[in-house]
């Protein structure tokens, strides 16, 4: 896989028997290292005029997800056990419990696929059922 790659990120949120999705696309860089692979990306949240750099780092058992600048927090997806986090916002700071439902990772040469389906739970409090669709390629 080259350093440079094209990202793809679909999050669905399931409320109320309703869905709702989101598109990002994007360029971030890629690498592997110590059987882990990472996407290193920059993103400005809809509203907001602060920049968010993005972290990614996952492998067969669990994916990971930080994010530093405007908002701050480390999300762990792993399906043997529920994690909690702090999630820091403009708005205000929250808890956030993610319980992985499940967790696939497809990796082909010159493409890889994650998929994750959890249940987030807000400052304690069941929110909503969630899924992500990431697909990674050479630019």
């Amino acid at each position: 896989m080259t350093k440079q790659v094209l990202v793809s990120m679909i999050g669905s949120q399931m409320i109320n028997m309703e869905t709702d999705s989101i598109e990002l696309v994007t360029v971030a860089n890629y690498y592997k290292r110590g059987g882990h692979h990472f996407l290193i990306y920059e993103e400005m949240p809809e509203g907001e005029d602060s920049i968010v750099k993005n972290t990614l780092r996952f492998d067969e058992t669990f994916f990971e997800m930080t994010k530093k600048g405007g908002v701050n927090a480390q999300l762990l997806f792993n399906p043997s056990q529920s994690n909690t986090t702090y999630y820091a916002t403009p708005a205000g700071p929250m808890t956030m419990n993610v319980t992985t439902m499940d967790y696939q990772l497809e990796e082909e040469e010159n493409y890889i696929q994650v998929y994750i389906k959890y249940i987030l739970e807000i400052n304690f409090t069941y929110s909503m059922e969630n899924e992500i669709l990431i697909r990674i390629a050479p630019q």
